[in-house]
């Protein structure tokens, strides 16, 4: 199923690999299971993008809104005894940047989706059927019962769970405000415990305490490109088993952001709530990696980081920048991480002698 992601990519983009790690303790298994990860989006309005004097839009709106739709045509077109699920994990619309104040109406998530109706349509589409994660700059709207669906943790579907889907503000928090996540710890990692108010309250002060102070016209997580390494065509000689994954005790710290904050939080899941999670999947950080740790017994954690659609990342072997563009998958015991660009323009072909 990674050959036929690739195929639709393909056949609306520019596709580079970024990263990709297939391994046997990498789990999820089955090759006719698809989960396709879209990260931080980070919408606002034309006239607050303006008024702010914001360095940063989303990158490729128009790519990134052919990209959902190829995605729902492939959604549409899986067998029976396929799987194919699509998930937005967070920071979709960016509340913080469109309404610096704490208690802005509900009509501002509207608003944006006004300027960015094409985009939002394709997202909200029946037949994509999207899981959608509450980020940090727009964890606000679990407060309107437009938004009641939108999660903050997804496992995907294993016996225990294996894999974790986060926003992954949540280990910003663990490295910086240990004493206040223990309530939402229990809540993000037990499949039994059911959000109530007090724990989003929680959450939500977090989130604000953690924004107190920025205005993000220069930045939001990047003063600079995030480097990501030699970026490789997916179609040059297949793709290896282990391409550009970050090793600790080899890569450099910016490569390792949160590897070690999400292992020791999955293992304590493990121990106290029966699950098995050996790969958490984030957004957040802008920073598109794969990172690994091996663990006793020849073990393997796994950071899958899916980057973004706003700010830029540096290929190791481009004299330039390049937008953000990213969009992850696992299927079959592999993760792939691809980076994505608007296909070129071609001039049309000038006939001699036509008019």
């Amino acid at each position: 199923m990674h050959e036929r992601l690739l195929a639709s990519l393909e056949s609306v983009a520019e596709v580079r690999l970024v990263t990709a790690l297939r391994h046997e303790q990498l789990g999820f298994p089955n090759g006719k299971d698809l989960r396709i990860f879209i990260p931080d989006v980070h919408l606002i309005s034309e006239k607050r993008l303006i008024e702010g004097e914001f360095t940063y839009s989303t990158n490729h709106p128009e790519l990134l809104t052919s990209v959902v739709k190829t995605l729902t045509d492939l959604r549409s077109q899986a067998a029976q005894d396929e799987t194919v699920e699509v998930y937005q994990i967070g920071d979709f619309l960016d509340l913080w940047r469109e309404a610096p104040q704490p208690d802005e109406p509900s009509e501002v998530p509207a608003r944006i989706k006004d300027d960015h109706e094409d985009l939002i349509t394709a997202f909200l589409d029946r037949r994509l059927k999207a899981h959608f994660l509450l980020g940090n700059h727009d964890f606000d709207l679990y407060q309107w019962a437009d938004y009641a669906g939108w999660e903050r943790r997804y496992y995907l579907p294993d016996s225990p769970p294996s894999v974790i889907v986060l926003h992954g503000d949540y280990f910003d928090w663990v490295e910086r405000l240990p004493a206040s996540i223990k309530q939402i710890f229990v809540y993000l990692f037990s499949a039994r415990v059911a959000p109530n108010d007090y724990v989003l309250g929680q959450m939500r002060a977090l989130s604000r305490q953690s924004h107190a102070g920025r205005d993000y016209r220069r930045q939001i997580q990047l003063a600079q490109a995030a480097p990501i390494g030699p970026l490789r065509s997916p179609r040059a000689n297949g793709i290896p088993p282990e391409w550009n994954v970050q090793r600790e005790g080899v890569a450099d710290a910016a490569s390792l952001t949160f590897l070690d904050s999400a292992y020791q939080e999955c293992l304590q899941a493990n121990q106290e709530f029966g699950v098995n999670f050996k790969v958490a999947i984030i957004g957040h950080t802008h920073h598109a990696r794969i990172a690994v740790r091996e663990t006793a017994g020849g073990g393997l954690f796994t950071l899958i980081d899916c980057g973004a659609w706003i700010e830029n990342c540096q290929a190791r072997d481009d004299a330039d920048p390049s937008p953000n563009a990213q969009i992850a998958a696992l299927s079959g015991g592999e993760a792939r991480v691809y980076q994505l660009a608007p296909k070129p323009i071609t001039p049309p072909v000038r006939v001699p002698g036509a008019a």
